[in-house]
């Protein structure tokens, strides 16, 4: 069972709760005072939520209360703190029952379902899939006995059996096919949506995840694919080979003391993809024409990223190079410009829908991370897959 678009809109709500429990969390003893205040205020801010709503917001509240609970030392001169990290646990209560019910709704795999994989493998395989994927129940029955975490609804088995397999072709497609030969391309298309001329940025629903869910569904999303309980969901992407994992030392992440509180996993992978594209259209443009290579640029991009270098260095920022002013918007203007997708861009990405399609999937999910706020299982999947795609098809490793 899907969160309801009310249990989405108050999502919100709870994220600030987290928030304000992560702030606490990076206190130190030292700074006893401003932990008290910052748990009063969570006391405050619990009480005006309407606990009996919503479940996922349980999760991101509990977990950040547990984090916070490690952390403090409970030493004498820290039992005011811990009397008021222990007031706030009761109002969290009622939002663990709801996640408790709702991961309640669904079970482990068992062997009946695996007598019913040859059926999964038929309703999905054909015409979706391209030849070169090859789907064996035997494969979809090892990842799944690879999970121990409730991912089967009891209510209706054959559906969540149904969006793992399609997780499943989906893993052994984008590890085995060139990353944008036209039926990959189609066929994600079927899954993730049409979002060819979906151009602008949904910063209307950025508090607004049941409005986003309801988007990218609009657009054709297949809701099956995330219709599984949170632990449940990132077990399944990392058995079928979609999630993309810690990110390696070779990548050189930031480092995490650096990264947001929230979102710090697609903050990570997102940094690192955008410094891989910004490496490789640099690449491909002085290739094309060398220290004029700034000439290829659409027009008033130049200037625009020139001011943008100016107010950093007023604000006592070091210098970077001219390219890492770029917007997000900026790499498919760049990319799909007529001269430089015939010179440069055309023999990795093929087709100039499927690069901006790509873009435009990812563009919203960069702007909830930017600005911290929820991401649904939806956007996750989405990121996982055209990052591990887009950086594949530039020749990064992952």
């Amino acid at each position: 069972m899907k969160l309801t678009d009310q249990i989405l809109r108050q999502i919100e709500e709870s994220e600030r709760l987290t928030k304000q429990l992560t702030l606490v969390e990076k206190l130190s003893a030292p700074n006893l005072s401003g932990a008290i205040a910052g748990i009063e205020h969570l006391q405050k801010l619990t009480a005006g939520l309407d606990l009996s709503k919503y479940a996922e917001a349980a999760r991101l509240a509990s977990g950040a209360l547990a984090s916070v609970n490690t952390k403090f030392a409970l030493g004498a001169d820290l039992s005011e703190a811990a009397r008021k990290i222990t007031e706030v646990s009761p109002a969290l209560k009622s939002l663990q029952d709801q996640a408790a019910r709702y991961e309640q709704l669904f079970r482990p795999s068992i062997q009946q379902d695996f007598l019913r994989l040859s059926e999964v493998v038929a309703s999905i395989a054909v015409p979706k899939w391209p030849n070169q994927v090859a789907l064996f129940g035997d494969t979809i029955q090892r990842q799944l006995e690879s999970i121990r975490a409730p991912v089967i609804q009891i209510e209706d088995s054959f559906r969540s059996l149904r969006g793992f397999g399609e997780l499943s072709a989906i893993g052994a497609a984008v590890r085995s096919i060139e990353p944008f030969e036209p039926d990959l391309v189609g066929a994600l298309r079927r899954d993730l949506g049409d979002w060819r001329d979906a151009e602008a940025e949904p910063a209307e629903l950025i508090d607004d995840p049941g409005g986003r869910v309801a988007l990218y569904e609009e657009r054709g999303f297949n809701a099956e694919l995330t219709d599984f309980p949170a632990q449940g969901f990132e077990s399944a992407l990392v058995a079928t080979g979609i999630g993309l994992g810690a990110v390696s030392n070779a990548l050189a992440p930031p480092p995490a003391e650096m990264v947001p509180a929230f979102n710090v996993h697609a903050y990570q992978w997102l940094f690192v993809f955008e410094r891989e594209l910004r490496a490789f259209i640099l690449k491909r443009l002085m290739e094309a024409a060398g220290d004029g290579w700034e000439a290829r640029l659409p027009p008033g991009m130049r200037d625009r990223w020139q001011d943008k270098r100016a107010k950093a260095l007023t604000e006592g920022e070091c210098e970077q190079p001219l390219i890492h002013y770029a917007d997000f918007a900026d790499y498919v203007d760049i990319i799909l410009g007529k001269a430089n997708w015939r010179d440069c861009f055309k023999s990795t990405f093929r087709r100039e829908e499927a690069i901006r399609e790509g873009f435009n999937r990812l563009r919203p999910i960069r702007l909830m991370t930017a600005h911290m706020r929820f991401m649904t299982q939806e956007e996750w999947l989405i990121l996982n897959l055209e990052v591990r795609r887009i950086l594949r098809a530039i020749g990064v490793q992952i």
